[in-house]
């Protein structure tokens, strides 16, 4: 017998995260076609009462310096492609190396350099690892 999750049947639905990208909005990067950006929730105001059940959303400025810069993450999801499995942020000036297995990402879309502090002098970069299973195009042919 397998055990079955309580949501399992839910999940199954959802297509998986494939990719991810960082976008710089001040300098008029926009979400990719396909991809949404990560938003922040935030409760409404029990003691107004308002409708509880709505939520703020915003989007996640992922910037944690004091440039000002706001610096957004986005995401894709798909049936199709090798799903995300990990991902860590790497400070090259502290000496981290890239995990086995992973690969940082370097550059946004309209090839800025893909740094989570928006040039600091200690940038921070987004590594992610994909499970690759989709390799059946790099089998040569018969």
């Amino acid at each position: 017998n397998v055990k079955k999750e309580p949501n399992w049947d839910r999940a199954v639905q959802r297509p998986c995260v494939t990719a991810i990208c960082v976008i710089y909005p001040d300098r008029n990067e926009f979400v990719p076609p396909g991809f949404s950006v990560v938003r922040y929730y935030q409760p409404s105001d029990e003691k107004s009462g308002a409708d509880n059940s709505s939520n703020l959303a915003s989007p996640a400025n992922v910037n944690p310096s004091n440039s000002g810069e706001r610096v957004y993450l986005c995401y894709r999801r798909s049936r199709e492609g090798n799903p995300l499995t990990g991902l860590t942020c790497l400070q090259p000036s502290k000496g981290d190396v890239i995990p086995e297995g992973f690969t940082v990402l370097e550059k946004t879309p309209r090839n800025f350099l893909a740094d989570l502090t928006a040039n600091s002098d200690q940038p921070l970069f987004l590594a992610y690892r994909q499970r690759l299973e989709n390799l059946e195009c790099l089998r040569p042919l018969p």
